[in-house]
């Protein structure tokens, strides 16, 4: 299972493999470079949706429980294996913030070393390599999920690229059971991508046997941690696989980008461009088809959309995050593509992308950023921060029905605060609400849940709301003004609930 044949071999510049180890070190470096500056300017705008995956690596690190607070297990986190790796890093050095953005530039670095490697595999110039990383690293899309899963997802799927390219079927279905594990949904990139690379590998006799060992290993790698969550969380995917699908209350991944054009046009724009590239490059690439770079920049570009489409298909929202894979695929694409044309391209490019980065940077305000680039919260973390660090005095230690963003308060708060992510009683609700739609989904969610206990309520006499959302409806104890970069100004309302 190798994507280039011995013709393509002897084309390339010297031994692939070789010139793809040393260069490798400057994608790694220029990975890591660019992971730092990425992670000075976030850790004090994580995301709300970044902050609860941190609180679930703590609280799992600090009391075994697999929940944003100890004592109440959930099943909301949609990656297990960003969680774990955040949580042993946890356990190893404390200081959460800390240890995601150790994990992100970790991951910045493994991208640029498997990008270049690729790059080199694929007889292009290493360079490629390096433009790659430096549109990941730089994508206001993926720079705005430090704390998520979606940096260690871009490392799942170049692994899985250069596995494949490199004909290590194993390697390629370990890689494939970690995307799984990484996040559900990246099992359909992961896909396209090793049989696209097996498909076209030369080797037809041997396809179905390398189809087999990469499912089979991937099954070995994936299935163990899904059997333990359908029985002992009681769904054997993650809840948010159907919290988050079907929800009619914003846009789809695909209309939702004219809503985030509207709000962040440069961010967006900048997310977007690479992606539109590679499709130019796909149709540059159609023409060389017989070359193995061509045919590695149409599969990632496939691998992209696939996952993108999918998601649009099952009416996945908008979330940022969601757009990493298509713009990880669509960078390597554009880096191969442009390694192809010669090392002065490559190169040339990666200067340019850099210098845009740092002049967006420079004109972006103070540093570091208090609220993120993509992130649609309605107050900034800071601001949800001094919320949480209040709400143990005035609620005298007890449970707080949640507003509706979880991550910042979950993280800063000394009180649990109950949301449909946090507390299995409200998942639960919403889940039935998805069932009762009827239809394929509510039968595999039947399936799914089969083992399920229903939780009982978790009583508070303490809700947190929005002043923009009316009256709390019982007596109000505190109010803290709230603003944000695309909602405008707010309040939170602490009051009791009758």
């Amino acid at each position: 299972m190798t994507l280039l044949s011995p013709a393509a071999r002897s084309r390339s510049h010297g031994d692939p493999q070789a010139r793809g180890h040393g260069a490798a070190l400057g994608g790694a470096g220029l990975g890591a470079a660019l992971g730092v500056v990425a992670v000075l300017l976030m850790h004090r705008a994580l995301g709300d949706d970044a902050l609860i995956t941190v609180s679930y690596a703590r609280t799992l690190a600090e009391s075994g429980t697999w929940g944003a607070f100890p004592g109440i297990p959930a099943n909301t986190q949609t990656s297990p294996l960003n969680a774990v790796l955040l949580a042993a890093g946890v356990l190893l050095v404390g200081h959460p913030v800390a240890v995601a953005g150790a994990l992100y530039c970790a991951c910045t670095a493994t991208c640029g070393a498997l990008a270049t490697m690729l790059a080199s595999r694929l007889g292009v110039r290493p360079s490629g390599g390096w433009l790659a990383v430096a549109v990941v690293a730089t994508s206001p899309v993926l720079v705005a999920t430090v704390g998520l899963e979606a940096c260690l997802g871009a490392v799942v799927l170049l692994g899985i690229a250069v596995a494949a390219t490199s004909g290590r079927v194993v390697l390629t279905g370990l890689l494939c059971g970690a995307a799984v594990l990484t996040r559900p949904d990246l099992a359909v990139p992961a896909a396209v991508l090793a049989l696209g690379i097996v498909i076209v590998s030369g080797r037809p006799r041997r396809f179905l046997r390398d189809l087999a060992v990469v499912v089979g290993v991937a099954a070995l790698v994936a299935l163990p941690w899904h059997v333990f969550s359908w029985y002992a969380l009681g769904d054997a995917v993650p809840d948010t696989t159907w919290v988050r699908t079907g929800d009619r209350s914003g846009p789809t991944i695909l209309p939702a980008v004219e809503v985030w054009l509207r709000l962040y046009p440069a961010a967006t724009l900048g997310s977007v461009l690479p992606v539109l590239l590679a499709i130019g490059c796909a149709a540059w690439a159609i023409r060389h088809r017989d070359e193995a770079w061509a045919r590695a920049v149409l599969i990632l570009v496939a691998a992209g959309w696939a996952h993108l489409l999918a998601l649009e298909a099952i009416h996945a929202q908008g979330a940022g995050w969601y757009y990493g894979p298509v713009v990880v695929c669509s960078a390597a694409a554009l880096g191969i593509a442009a390694g192809a044309v010669g090392a002065r391209t490559s190169a040339g490019a990666t200067l340019g992308v850099v210098a845009l980065a740092v002049a967006g940077v420079l004109t972006s305000g103070a540093l570091p950023w208090t609220s993120a680039p993509l992130v649609a919260n309605f107050a900034s973390t800071e601001q949800y921060a001094a919320i949480a660090r209040e709400l143990g005095p005035l609620t005298g230690g007890r449970p707080v029905e949640g507003p509706g963003e979880l991550g910042a308060l979950a993280f800063h708060s000394a009180v649990p605060v109950l949301d449909f992510l946090s507390e299995p009683a409200q998942t639960d609700e919403v889940m039935a609400s998805r069932a009762a739609e009827g239809g394929l989904r509510a039968e595999l969610m039947r399936w799914s849940t089969a083992h399920r206990e229903t939780a009982p309520r978790i009583p508070t006499v303490w809700r947190l709301s929005f002043g923009s959302s009316g009256p709390p409806g019982g007596r109000v104890v505190r109010t803290w003004p709230i603003d944000s970069p695309h909602r405008g100004a707010d309040t939170v309302v602490l009051s009791t609930t009758g």
